[in-house]
C-alpha cells in the first residue's frame, strides 16, 4: 500500500501542524455511544485501492448494521494524509474512519486529533493478542497508554519476478531455488548479469535498492535514538549496488515508483521487484493483469531477515459526530475473520488479523504465481517479522537514505562516502524531528540520552 514518500519538507510541516493541536489522549470517547436503530452516515476517507477493499464488505456491514449508510472519500496516498492533517490542526473536515499508513500513524499518535482506542467505550486493549505484535505497537504511543489505530494490513516483505524471464536466460524459477540462488550478493549481481539487455532488459529499476532492503522494517535507530546504518550484510549489500551500476544491469530509473518501471515489470524488461505482499495486488490488478503464470514470489535477496514492507490502520478522528457508527465498522473491517479476509480476497491487503489466517484460503493455489501457495508462504514470513524501535524521524530517514544513497551510486562514490554523506543529511532533514521525539521520550520518562 506503500506509495512515494513525501518530501522530507511536507512531513516536517505535518508534524508542526499536527503538535499545534495539543496531545490530548482522546478528546471524544465519551460520544461513541452507539445506536442501532438510529439512521446516521459515516464517512470513510483513504486512497486506492482501499475502497475497493471496502465496497467488498460493506454489503455485509450494512446485513448487520441496515442503518448505517457507508459513504467512500478516496484519494491518492499523499492527497488524503495532507487533507487529513489540515482537517485535524483545523478541527472540522476530517472522515469519520481515516486509513492511516503506517509512517503516519508514527506521527499521529503522540498528538492530538484521534480517539484513544484504549479507552472506554473502545477497549482495544481486549484485542490486542489477536493482532500482529510489531504492527499494534507501532500505533501505541512511547508511553504506551494511547493507541490511536487498529491494525488493517501488514506488508511482509516479497521478492516478485519473472519466471518466464529467469526461464529463458537459465535461471531458476522454482521459488525454493530462487531463493537459494539469491541469498548472497554475488548470486544477484551473476542474476543482473544473465537477464541483461543492453538498452532493453535489465533486473531492477534501480541498484541502490540493494542496500535499501536492508531497511524495510524502518529500523533506523535504536532507543538511544544513535542511527545505524551499518546492519549485518549491508555494507556487503551496497558494494553489490554499486557493482550492478558500474556495470548498468540496473535501469536507472529513478525509482520503482515510475509508470515506465510498471510498464516494464508488465513486458518483461524490468525482471524483478522487492514489496511488501500487498503488491500483488498491483500487479494482478494495474501493473501486469496479462501475467498470470509469468510471476512468481519468494523471500527476499540477500538473506535479509523476514521483514515488513508497509501497512495501513483504521483511525476514528475526534471530531467525528458518528464515533459510535464509526467504531463498529472499524470492527467488522478488522476485527472480524469475515471483514479481514474479503477485502483480502479483493485487494490482496494481507490481515494483520492473526485468526483470519485460519480460513482455507491460505492454503490455496494462486493461479497468477503459476498455483502457488502465495498465501501460506505470506504466513510464514509474518510469523518470524521481529519487532522494532521507532521513531518520529523514520519516514523522513527513508526518503533522505533512499535520495543519498541513488545519488551516491549515480556519482560513482565510494560505500564509506555513501554512508558518511547518508548522516550528514540524515542529521539535517530530522534535526526538528528528532527534537520533538527527545520531549516525547521525555514526557514518557523514557530518555537516557
Amino acid at each position: 500500500m506503500l506509495r512515494k514518500l513525501l518530501s522530507a519538507a511536507t512531513a516536517l510541516m505535518v508534524v508542526s501542524l499536527l503538535f499545534t493541536t495539543g496531545c490530548s489522549k482522546s478528546g471524544g470517547a465519551k460520544e461513541a455511544a452507539f445506536d442501532p436503530n438510529e439512521e446516521v452516515t459515516i464517512v470513510v476517507g483513504g486512497w486506492p485501492a482501499g475502497d475497493d477493499a471496502f465496497k467488498a464488505i460493506i454489503p455485509g456491514f450494512n446485513e448487520k448494521y441496515p442503518n448505517v449508510t457507508v459513504e467512500l472519500s478516496f484519494q491518492q496516498t499523499t492527497d488524503h494524509h495532507q487533507q487529513l492533517s489540515t482537517a485535524i490542526a483545523a478541527g472540522t473536515g476530517a472522515p469519520d474512519v481515516a486509513m492511516l499508513e503506517q509512517a503516519w500513524v508514527g506521527r499521529y499518535k503522540d498528538g492530538g486529533g484521534f480517539e484513544n482506542l484504549l479507552d472506554a467505550p473502545y477497549n482495544a486493549g481486549d484485542m490486542k493478542d489477536d493482532f500482529v505484535a510489531y504492527k499494534w505497537d507501532l500505533a501505541t504511543s512511547v508511553d504506551g497508554e494511547k493507541t490511536i489505530g487498529l491494525v488493517w494490513d501488514i506488508g511482509p516483505a516479497t521478492l516478485f519476478y519473472r519466471t518466464d524471464v529467469f526461464a529463458e536466460v537459465g535461471l531458476p524459477t522454482d521459488p525454493a531455488e530462487v531463493e537459494k540462488y539469491l541469498s548472497t550478493w554475488d548470486g544477484v549481481l551473476d542474476a543482473a548479469e544473465k537477464v541483461y539487455i543492453p538498452n532493453e532488459r535489465w533486473l531492477l529499476p534501480n541498484a541502490f535498492y540493494l542496500y535499501t532492503w536492508n531497511y524495510m522494517n524502518r529500523d533506523f535507530y535504536n532507543e538511544k535514538l544513535e542511527l545505524e546504518l551499518n546492519k549485518p550484510g549491508s555494507a556487503e549489500a551496497l558494494e553489490a549496488a554499486i557493482t550492478m551500476r558500474q556495470n548498468g544491469w540496473d535501469a536507472q530509473l529513478p525509482s520503482m515508483w515510475e509508470n515506465e518501471a510498471y510498464a516494464g515489470l508488465a513486458g518483461g524488461n524490468l525482471c524483478m521487484v522487492v514489496a511488501g505482499c500487498w503488491y500483488g495486488g498491483f500487479l494482478k490488478s494495474w501493473i501486469d493483469p496479462e501475467g498470470a503464470g509469468n510471476w512468481a514470489i519468494s523471500r527476499i535477496p540477500g538473506s535479509i531477515a523476514d521483514s515488513n514492507w508497509g501497512g495501513s490502520y483504521l483511525a476514528i478522528p475526534s471530531q467525528s459526530k458518528h464515533k459510535g457508527a464509526a467504531w463498529e465498522f472499524v470492527k467488522y473491517a478488522l476485527v472480524t475473520a469475515e471483514g479481514q479476509n474479503g477485502m483480502f480476497e479483493a485487494v490482496d491487503y494481507f490481515p494483520g488479523y492473526i485468526p483470519a489466517w485460519d480460513d482455507p484460503m491460505y492454503n490455496a493455489a494462486d493461479p497468477y504465481f503459476g498455483g502457488q501457495k502465495a498465501r501460506e508462504l505470506w504466513v510464514d514470513i509474518s510469523k518470524s517479522i521481529k519487532p522494532t524501535f521507532t521513531t518520529l524521524m523514520d519516514s523522513t530517514t527513508e526518503e533522505t537514505l533512499n535520495n543519498t544513497v541513488n545519488t551516491g551510486i549515480n556519482e560513482g562514490w565510494s560505500a564509506a562516502q555513501i554512508i558518511e554523506e547518508a548522516k550528514k543529511q540524515i542529521e539535517i532533514t530530522t534535526r526538528e524531528d528528532r527534537d520533538k521525539f527527545i520531549d516525547i521520550l521525555k514526557d514518557a520518562g523514557k530518555w537516557n540520552g
